[in-house]
């Protein structure tokens, strides 16, 4: 064999050991085959959601309408899987609210079945009246909602009123709206009514109902005067050194100790009435018609005979 053949066969094993090395360390450094995936089952359906619950206020008992809430007594929470629209989530709101419409058990409570504007503002026992008013009236146009005022009457000679008089009608009455303005807030005005306000021409008082015939004889008869009480004056007059007044329905004289007693109730004393001649103090029993025998007519007999009936300033004569 010649040298060169020699050196190429040298090369050629040379060679192959370095292939049958790399070969080896290839074979030796394989990575580890990856973890194969759990076999999903054929029926097996993807997880669903969590349900999402919303608390929503619900009547926990029926509750008629004019109803006055006590929300701890009346209401619940309750779950629900659908968020309500303008529905409470906590009862706190709701207590001393009172119901416009009846409400079911369960029913949720929104705002269209709660009494809304000034119903709200008034006390057990009052009534929302209105009575004109004006620059003069209203003490310059300085009252607002929220205050408090004093109503005095004045009342001018007349058939039915013996002489003129001014005095103190009703005391510490609360004004709810005066002209567009209300404890509620201002009235919201369209583009159209961006002007110049307009004067007030109505203030609506709170009012015992007991006390809304006076007001309504006095307005109708007389001219109103509401004066603006300070803040914190508490003063008002003691009826109990007065002689007290009458009504114009007469009642019932077989009524018991409790029905009596229930004669003082507002509403009674409302239904009852007050009659002008009451108001200005003229009198202090109701005035009913009053009989008067005339003298028989010609000197005749029974056959002659009338009566006459006054009611008020009017007399009807009539035969008996």
């Amino acid at each position: 064999m010649s040298s060169l053949s020699k050196i190429i066969a040298g090369i050629l094993l040379v060679a192959g050991i370095v292939l049958a090395f790399l070969a080896w360390r290839l074979a030796s450094h394989t990575p580890a085959p990856a973890p194969a995936a759990p076999p999903v089952a054929a029926n097996e359906a993807p997880a669903a959601p969590p349900v999402t619950f919303y608390p929503v206020v619900v009547a926990r008992e029926a509750i008629p309408a004019g109803t006055r809430i006590d929300a701890g007594k009346m209401l619940a929470v309750a779950q629900w899987q659908v968020k309500l629209s303008n529905s409470f989530d906590t009862t706190a709101p709701l207590d001393g609210a009172v119901t416009r419409v009846d409400v079911a058990v369960g029913d949720p409570i929104v705002p269209s079945l709660l009494a809304q504007g000034l119903a709200k503002q008034l006390k057990p026992g009052e009534r929302a009246l209105a009575v004109a008013v004006d620059e003069v009236i209203g003490g310059g146009n300085r009252i607002a909602p929220g205050d408090l005022v004093d109503v005095f009457f004045m009342i001018e000679k007349s058939q039915e009123v013996p002489g003129g008089q001014a005095r103190l009608l009703q005391s510490q009455l609360r004004v709810l709206a005066y002209g567009t303005h209300s404890v509620d807030g201002p009235e919201e005005k369209s583009v159209l009514q961006q002007g110049p306000g307009q004067p007030a021409k109505t203030a609506v008082l709170a009012v015992p109902v007991e006390q809304i015939n006076d007001l309504i004889l006095a307005s109708r008869a007389g001219r109103l005067q509401l004066a603006l009480r300070p803040v914190g004056d508490d003063a008002t007059p003691d009826v109990d050194l007065f002689a007290k007044r009458g009504t114009v329905l007469a009642t019932r004289a077989d009524l018991t100790p409790a029905q009596r007693e229930a004669l003082l109730t507002g509403p009674n004393r409302a239904f009852a009435g007050d009659s002008l001649l009451q108001l200005d103090g003229s009198t202090t029993a109701a005035r009913a018609p009053t009989p008067r025998v005339a003298a028989p007519a010609g000197g005749g007999g029974g056959a002659g005979r009338t009566i006459e009936i006054v009611r008020g300033d009017k007399s009807e004569r009539v035969r008996y």
